[in-house]
């Protein structure tokens, strides 16, 4: 339940099992039926209690907390302090920062932690555990993925679209596989600024159960749609951070995954209430029209 101060009992012991006895501090959960997260303190200090929605998110933010998140550095990110996969539940140690989604930080700051953030984005994409084949394979299941997958979003979409940008959304998408193979990495999966948290000096990652293969050009969507096209400089800054540019193939591919998101956008933000997201997905469509994308 939203807004609980409490943990439910199963998940109390567990943790108490980590921790020792520990007092809730807030229901940290997102605005999301699935979210169920609670800030915790006791005598290990401050940490935070998260319940996986599902089997697979647990298990890719586990893995992605063992293998991949150590090589952020100290501070970047959490710790994973223990898992238990009866629970789906993870152990994680707070980090010093606010959401930079609503923070008061100034323009330099902003474009400060977006750099920081695309330095610690490079780290993580090139952090792949598995052999480079598999994950190769992975990411390239991921693009066609996303191209199959684009006429349920359209129909879920429904009056959201209009059949001339429903046409158009097709085109883009339908651009992936020409493109060829993509530079392919360790994805965050989830990338936006209220998963950086900026304490006014440092930037740090966070939410990685959306961690995955895939080609890397997809981890910018979420900035691409949502926060560059009014902060061009925040792009400058990230991919100053990031060390690199995007390739042409991946600019190009940087607009098919974008047409893809705002079908997305537009099948589960008006399903799910989330003004937000179907805000991102028209204002997606509407540009991709307006700089004639078709």
């Amino acid at each position: 339940m939203k807004g609980s101060r409490s943990l439910p009992a199963a998940l109390a012991r567990w943790v108490e099992s980590v921790l020792g006895p520990v007092q809730v501090l807030r229901d940290a959960s997102h605005a999301r039926a699935d979210s169920r997260v609670w800030e915790v303190a006791g005598r290990a200090g401050r940490h935070y209690v998260k319940l996986a929605p599902r089997p697979v998110l647990y298990t890719r933010e586990t893995r992605a907390y063992r293998e991949a998140v150590p090589r952020l550095g100290f501070a970047n990110a959490p710790v994973l302090k223990d898992s238990s996969a009866q629970l789906l539940a993870l152990v994680l140690t707070a980090v010093d920062g606010r959401p930079l989604k609503g923070a008061a930080a100034s323009p330099a700051r902003r474009r400060a932690a977006h750099q920081q953030a695309g330095r610690l984005l490079r780290l993580f994409h090139e952090a792949l555990p598995r052999p480079r084949a598999a994950a190769e394979a992975e990411a390239a299941h991921a693009v066609e993925a996303t191209r199959a997958g684009l006429e349920k979003h359209i129909t879920g979409a429904g009056d959201h679209l209009s059949p001339a940008e429903a046409d158009m959304l097709r085109r883009l998408v339908s651009s992936l596989p020409a493109l060829g193979p993509l530079p392919f990495g360790l994805l965050h999966g989830d990338l936006w600024e209220r998963n950086m948290l900026w304490n006014g000096r440092r930037c740090a990652l966070i939410d990685y159960e959306r961690s995955a293969p895939g080609p890397l050009v997809a981890d910018f969507v979420r900035l691409a749609t949502a926060v560059w096209p009014d902060h061009p400089d925040l792009r400058t800054a990230m991919f100053a951070g990031y060390g690199r540019d995007l390739s042409a193939a991946e600019r190009q591919a940087l607009v098919a995954f974008a047409a893809a998101d705002a079908a997305s956008a537009l099948a589960h933000g008006p399903r799910l209430g989330d003004a937000e997201v179907t805000v991102r997905g028209r204002r997606t469509v509407e540009r991709l029209v307006r700089e004639g994308w078709r």
